[in-house]
């Protein structure tokens, strides 16, 4: 296992990578083949905003859909609450989830992860090109969901999404990302701490004024912590939260 970790997360040492491998294992309570051009859902329309959600580990998959995406649910409970909230207001705005096993064990956590971020980058390329500039992009996250989102906008990633459809995503949302960074300047909830796997600093920099990661003390992942009180699964769903991350996303709308 080490070894496939060290492979799927590169630049890491293999200290790292190994406890990668580990951690992943303790989150649950195929290799990628490529997808063809339409493997987006064809009863996709193209409004002015789609939200995208990537939801957590072990939250229910969706069911139909193409090789990217989920005809119908995937989002989890915290993410159907934040993208619903969107759709629900006045703009002209659809939602998406997309495709991937969200697991921990089996695929392992790096290999889930992965095919996340690269379905990612596949679907808002696929939308990006059938639907034109005219329609915008929101991106929400929740835990191994945040993960695999910031890995397809990060600079340091060879999964990144190209910068013609980078420029079309208005807003991100993070839920307990387990590769938070504290410091950063689109940090939220005051956790001083970092993830299990923090990112480097600034490399979601292009991304400061329109991204914000939620983040609390005593979340087990986004602040590596060992606390009993964990809030990973419990504090991202709360009105107070979910109201601040749908006023952040209608602002940049």
């Amino acid at each position: 296992m080490e070894r496939m970790v060290t492979r799927l997360f590169g630049r890491r040492s293999r200290r790292t990578a190994a406890a990668v491998g580990l951690a992943a294992a303790t989150l649950a309570a195929g290799a990628l083949t490529a997808t063809p051009a339409h493997a987006v859902s064809s009863t996709l329309t193209c409004p002015g905003v789609i939200v995208i959600g990537v939801r957590g580990t072990n939250e229910a998959a969706g069911s139909g859909g193409g090789s990217y995406n989920y005809a119908s649910g995937g989002f989890g409970g915290r993410l159907n609450l934040t993208s619903s909230a969107v759709v629900e207001t006045s703009y002209t705005a659809r939602r998406i989830a997309v495709k991937y096993p969200a697991t921990a064990i089996a695929p392992i956590y790096p290999i889930s992860q992965h095919t996340g971020t690269v379905n990612i980058k596949n679907l808002v390329t696929s939308l990006g090109t059938q639907c034109g500039s005219g329609t915008r992009f929101v991106l929400v996250g929740y835990s191994q969901g945040a993960h695999a989102i910031g890995d397809a906008l990060a600079s340091d990633s060879g999964d990144r999404i190209a910068a013609a459809y980078r420029s079309r995503i208005a807003a991100v949302v993070f839920f307990g990302d387990p590769t938070y960074r504290k410091g950063e300047p689109f940090n939220v909830g005051g956790a001083t701490g970092t993830g299990t796997w923090p990112r480097a600093a600034g490399v979601l920099s292009e991304f400061n004024a329109r991204l914000r990661s939620y983040c609390y003390a005593s979340d087990k992942w986004c602040q590596n912590a060992s606390d009993p009180n964990d809030v990973h699964g419990t504090r991202y769903q709360t009105s107070a939260v979910q109201t601040a991350a749908k006023s952040f996303i209608l602002s940049k709308l």
